[in-house]
């Protein structure tokens, strides 16, 4: 996601968002792009959370992780 984007789904300003994560992104042509995932792993160490709470047990994408990683 573009930093405007971002920094919405962070709870911040496009400019306190480019300040302390801004060297996070990763370079696509002329844009940096962050990844939810990212994001997320960002919050989890801010706030020292367990990585567990991030996908419940259930969730469709962690099974199909799971089944690839099998393979």
């Amino acid at each position: 996601m573009t930093s405007d984007v971002a920094a919405a789904y962070m709870g911040i300003s496009k400019t306190t968002f480019l300040d302390r994560f801004g060297a996070r992104g990763v370079k696509e042509g002329g844009n940096t792009l962050w990844a939810r995932a990212q994001l997320d792993r960002i919050v989890v160490e801010q706030f020292d959370l367990a990585p567990a709470i991030l996908a419940a047990a259930d969730d469709p994408y962690e099974e199909w992780k799971r089944g690839r990683e099998r393979r």
